[in-house]
């Protein structure tokens, strides 16, 4: 009675496990599907002061995306991302600064998609 019991147990503990994993890859799932969405970030030119607000935003959401994940190197892009993002300022809004940014961020949304892979 003890090992049908005990058997009954460690089969409880296999399917928490795995629903634990499930619950993990759905909440990776629609972590990174929020994330490549924020990472889409394209400041606005013609609006520069709001551009470097929305910019701001989109960083604090993904800084937010990677707090929630216990993904390590998904936390860890979403920070890069983060990051980059969030380096845009007011002094950055003509052509030259802009598409030195843009550039960089290619690489750092590059890590991103591969973390959520």
């Amino acid at each position: 009675l003890a090992a049908a019991a005990t058997c009954g147990l460690a089969g409880c503990d296999a399917v928490r496990d795995a629903t634990d994993a499930a619950g993990q890859a759905t909440d990776k799932a629609s972590i990174c599907v929020d994330a490549l969405r924020l990472a889409g970030f394209s400041p606005d030119l013609s609006d520069p002061e709001q551009a470097v607000k929305d910019a701001q935003k989109t960083s604090e959401d993904l800084a937010r995306l990677a707090g929630q994940t216990p993904d390590e190197a998904l936390r860890t892009a979403l920070t890069d991302m983060s990051r980059k993002v969030g380096e845009l300022g007011p002094d950055d809004m003509n052509p030259a600064s802009i598409t030195r940014w843009a550039d960089e961020k290619v690489n750092t949304l590059d890590a991103l998609t591969r973390a959520c892979a």
